[in-house]
């Protein structure tokens, strides 16, 4: 049985001290080895998503190295802000989807696993908790979009990323207690990698002593979502050990995700 490990983490771009942030991306990145990984929050004036596989590659002779594409968020925050998609298993295409509002987009990928072709997507939706209906009304465009452009032929489907999305909303939020809008959406169609290994979604990806300037709660908001043909070998947290010297500095402000997934 054929096997791939898929992972996603919002970098938070440069801020948060990027320079002491940075070895440790690439540390717990190079321990971790998945075969994809999805990132958010990329900055492109610093080329972030390329030094990073850069730095790895240079650690792992011998070993198939990572590719990178990019998608940059359009308008205002093209120059400068936007997703990536790393991966060792290599492109089989690679599809961008402009959502159409907040300049947020979606990239989709084909890769194999074993024999069989699969496509991955990887997203950021907007942001902030009380934008709900948004981030419902960016991932109706881009289901609709995948299923109409996909070609119909129902291939394995993972779609990961940073969803803004609580996995219980927290007081104050409409549907307090329960799931968000978004998280019920995706749920009603895919699985959660982590809920099915673990029995539960984590406590939090969001946020860590990382984060010093926002105030909204703590919280579940990254997903690894995978369609029913996948069967889920492991998932949980990943990119969430602070530094040997500093127990407040992590690889981001967001906790990452990992699962492994067979066909």
């Amino acid at each position: 049985m054929a096997s791939v490990k898929v992972a996603t983490l919002n970098l938070f771009n440069r801020m948060g001290e990027w320079g002491l942030r940075a070895p440790l991306v690439v540390d717990q990145l190079e321990g971790l080895l998945p075969d994809v990984i999805g990132l958010q929050e990329v900055d492109m004036v610093l080329d972030q998503g390329m030094w990073i596989s850069k730095q790895v590659n240079q650690r792992l002779p011998g070993v198939p190295h990572y590719r990178i594409k990019h998608a940059v968020n359009p308008e205002q925050r093209a120059y400068f802000h936007g997703i990536a998609t790393l991966s060792r298993i290599g492109f089989g295409s690679h599809d961008i989807l402009d959502m159409m509002t907040h300049e947020r987009v979606a990239q989709r990928m084909m890769f194999m696993c074993g024999q069989r072709p699969f496509y991955l997507i990887n997203t950021h939706l907007h942001f902030p908790p009380a934008a709900s209906q948004d981030r419902v009304d960016q991932l109706e465009r881009l289901l609709e979009w995948h299923d109409r452009t996909s070609g119909g032929d129902g291939l394995p489907l993972v779609i990961l990323g940073d969803f803004n999305a609580y996995a219980v909303a927290p007081d104050g939020m409409p549907n307090a207690g329960k799931p968000e809008a978004a998280v019920t959406l995706m749920k009603s169609r895919f699985r959660s990698a982590v809920e099915v290994a673990l029995g539960s979604e984590p406590e939090k990806t969001w946020s860590t002593p990382v984060n010093t300037y926002d105030p909204d709660p703590h919280g579940t908001l990254d997903y690894i979502f995978v369609s029913e043909e996948w069967k889920v070998e492991d998932a949980g947290l990943a990119f969430d050990k602070a530094a040997p010297h500093d127990g407040k500095l992590f690889p981001s402000d967001h906790l990452g995700l990992f699962a492994v997934l067979s066909l």
